[in-house]
């Protein structure tokens, strides 16, 4: 029988938490990004939503945010806006952000990340453009998407099964037909609902 040091038990115990750690702290875009929003999201999730974007901080208060070393004359701000648009308990989480630099004439971005058959967020959207209305149209489960901006029509985006895909145009003079709900007071309803 071999003999095992007591040294070399209590160097493997020690290493241990090393290797079960996780984060138990937003990052610092992470925090900025997610300061004062009721969401369920855990802080590894939104420490992977906050990488995947990219941003950097500015520096300012009022725009935290920047794209990069370079456009950091450029800050803006972000909105978060968690939702569960399928009402399958796994949120999804728009974020508009941007200025007239990081969007052009939209003056902001959008971006939607929703979990992947693997439980894995990943990035839709990811183009100029206003909170997004959601339509009561679904496909597949999720809810057909129109983000407005500049022009005089405006894109339907449409679930796939893995992701939102260009569906149809809308015409200004038929937007208010539309039976809809803005991303924004979705988010409040939902974020209504988590006690923190």
């Amino acid at each position: 029988m071999r003999k095992i040091s007591l040294s070399g038990i209590g160097l493997l115990f020690s290493l241990t938490p090393l290797f079960a750690q996780t984060t138990k702290s937003l990052n610092p875009v992470a925090s900025a990004l997610f300061q004062n929003v009721k969401s369920k999201l855990s802080v590894e999730e939104k420490n992977f939503i906050a990488k995947k974007l990219g941003f950097i901080l500015s520096g300012k208060k009022d725009l935290p945010f920047v794209l990069d070393k370079d456009s950091k004359d450029f800050p803006f701000g972000a909105t978060v806006l968690p939702t569960d648009m399928n009402k399958d308990a796994k949120e999804e989480v728009f974020i508009v952000y941007g200025n007239s630099y990081t969007s052009g004439n939209a003056g902001s971005s959008v971006v939607l990340f929703i979990k992947n058959s693997s439980g894995v967020y990943e990035m839709n959207l990811g183009f100029p453009g206003m909170t997004p209305d959601i339509l009561a149209t679904l496909s597949k489960g999720y809810p057909d998407i129109l983000v407005g901006g500049p022009g005089f029509e405006y894109p339907v985006l449409r679930w796939n099964g893995k992701g939102y895909d260009n569906y149809k145009s809308i015409k200004d003079s038929d937007y208010e037909m539309l039976k809809k709900t803005s991303a924004d007071e979705l988010s409040k309803q939902y974020q209504g609902t988590i006690s923190q």
